[in-house]
């Protein structure tokens, strides 16, 4: 397996409350639209994904962007179908999503960091996406996936919500930062919980957080996090399952920023 090529060093993204960043695409009136599937070339292979934009969508305001990618043995129309982990319905109309599909219904492929970085690209390009607020979750694979994208591309994502994955792998190739909310079951027997504990670990020490905590709801949020760059743990009683109400515990996460 060829190593990823290391990513150039961007300026980091300006801290939560500023002011929208709108994309290159803001103001254009021909977007490609809702519901479809579409092709990109991302380093000589082409790769599948699937937008959907709110209904009303407006070309001159600058939208959350969210990737939402699928667990393995899943597809982008199965996210899509699912409103994105039930995300959709929580956004009401203040995002666009995207799922992609991985290759062999998979995420580890050399190919998936150039794709993801020419997706987000291409979606700056092509519709109206505040640039400051774009965000990354999946479950399983897709969480393995998030925390990828979190590490290789930490100056575009501005937050990931990882749910029973492991990683980031490659940490040495690392940019920028984002902030994380990361969950587990206690009894994952798929990926292990150790693995969870291991994404949390890393982005506790990326985000200069202290090894302190206080409560959030069922989680955990450490404390002395670089500012803006909040981690939250939520660990759970259970197996390779998503959090109970996961959909609103990641929308409220990606909503504070």
């Amino acid at each position: 397996m060829n190593p990823e090529p290391e990513p150039e060093p961007e300026a980091p993204l300006p801290l939560p409350g500023n002011d929208p960043v709108p994309s290159a695409g803001c103001g254009k009136s021909d977007s490609p639209g809702s519901g479809n599937s579409f092709t990109i070339d991302a380093d000589g292979m082409s790769r599948s994904y699937i937008v959907a934009s709110p209904s009303g969508y407006d070309a001159n305001k600058p939208y959350k962007l969210v990737f939402a990618w699928h667990y393995l043995g899943g597809s982008a129309s199965g996210i899509a179908l699912s409103g994105y982990y039930g995300l959709e319905r929580m956004a009401r109309g203040e995002a666009i999503f995207v799922s992609s599909q991985g290759l062999n219904a998979g995420w580890g492929s050399p190919n998936d960091i150039p794709f993801a970085t020419a997706l987000v690209e291409w979606m700056k390009d092509n519709y109206c996406v505040d640039t400051t607020r774009i965000f990354s979750t999946g479950f399983s694979y897709g969480a393995i996936m998030s925390n990828r994208v979190g590490c290789s591309l930490g100056n575009e994502f501005r937050a990931i919500a990882p749910m029973s994955g492991s990683g980031p792998i490659g940490r040495g190739r690392c940019q920028g930062q984002v902030a994380a909310l990361v969950t587990h079951g206690t009894s994952d027997a798929i990926v292990p919980f150790s693995g969870g504990q291991g994404s949390r670990d890393h982005w506790v020490m990326t985000n200069s957080c202290g090894g302190d905590t206080s409560p959030d709801g069922a989680c955990v949020l450490y404390q002395g996090c670089d500012e803006g760059y909040p981690v939250k743990w939520c660990e759970y009683a259970g197996g390779h399952t998503q959090p109970r109400g996961a959909a609103s515990l990641v929308w409220e996460f990606f909503s504070q920023f």
